[in-house]
């Protein structure tokens, strides 16, 4: 029932901005970015708050690596994608895969398996290919988004 009113409402938006010809649409698609903007940033929401509500995964319990393609000494370690920013993104450790300023708890169990990292998180999975790892930079490619490169936490 609710999909309905959205989907009516969708189309209702649709026909008001046609009609509106000094109204212009910036989409994702038409959006001329440099390379570097072209990633999708996660914030805080209702698809990744830490509400025992919102968990309908199975997660395990621990954090497991069946067999890592890369050296784990260059994996784990405290990672940001802007190094000019206020904080890191994430810390990998063996026991998790810290989401640095996450509302609630920022450590979710991942499974590597080869070049392939799956963190889960309360109500979802994020799954990355793991495309370089050096002892300062890592790239993955999450969830098939493009590769999202990584330098070491210096601050």
């Amino acid at each position: 029932m609710m999909k309905k009113y959205l989907l009516l409402i969708c189309v209702l938006m649709t026909i008001s901005c046609e009609k509106k010809e000094s109204v212009k649409t910036a989409t994702i698609e038409n959006l001329k970015l440099p390379e570097k903007e072209k990633k999708t940033t996660e914030t805080v929401s209702e698809k990744n708050t830490d509400s025992i509500s919102k968990q309908n995964i199975d997660r395990p319990k621990q954090s497991k690596i069946i067999e890592s393609k890369f050296d784990l000494a260059l994996l784990f370690g405290i990672w940001t994608y802007d190094p000019e920013g206020p904080h890191a993104d994430f810390d990998l450790t063996k026991k998790s895969f810290y989401v640095v300023d996450y509302n609630g708890d920022g450590d979710m169990p991942y499974i590597i398996n080869k070049d392939t990292i799956k963190v889960f998180y309360n109500d979802y999975t994020s799954v990355g290919i793991i495309q370089k790892a050096t002892k300062d930079t890592l790239q993955i490619n999450w969830d098939k988004n493009g590769i999202t490169n990584y330098t070491k936490w210096k601050k």
